[in-house]
């Protein structure tokens, strides 16, 4: 009786074997389990994301990089200096109208 159910399932794999098409089908299905089990692809997902959000990040900067070098060949010039200085440090020139106004109502 066992040695009937051994001879039945050796002859059912042996024709399995003869489909090359579903051995084709259980050979992927196993491979991608046997990575999604693994966890390649979840880490393969995962460097992709990583990827475009650096890529996304490396394109930001080059434009502040643009933006800063721009700035640094407007730094050479004296009227930019003066009106920095206006800006930054509150500073005027000779002639200019200066306001006070006070805070205490």
């Amino acid at each position: 009786m066992i040695r009937n159910f051994f001879v039945r399932l050796g002859q059912s794999i042996a024709s399995f074997f003869h489909q090359p098409l579903k051995v084709l089908i259980v050979c992927s299905i196993l491979v991608f389990f046997g990575l999604l089990l693994d966890g390649s692809l979840f880490r393969l997902w995962r460097l992709n994301r990583d990827s475009v959000e650096l890529t996304h990040r490396i394109q930001l900067l080059e434009s502040d990089s643009k933006i800063i070098d721009q700035k640094l060949l407007r730094t050479k010039d004296p009227s930019f200096i003066e009106l920095e200085a206006r800006e930054k440090l509150d500073l005027a020139s000779e002639g200019d109208l200066v306001f006070v106004f006070s805070d205490e109502e």
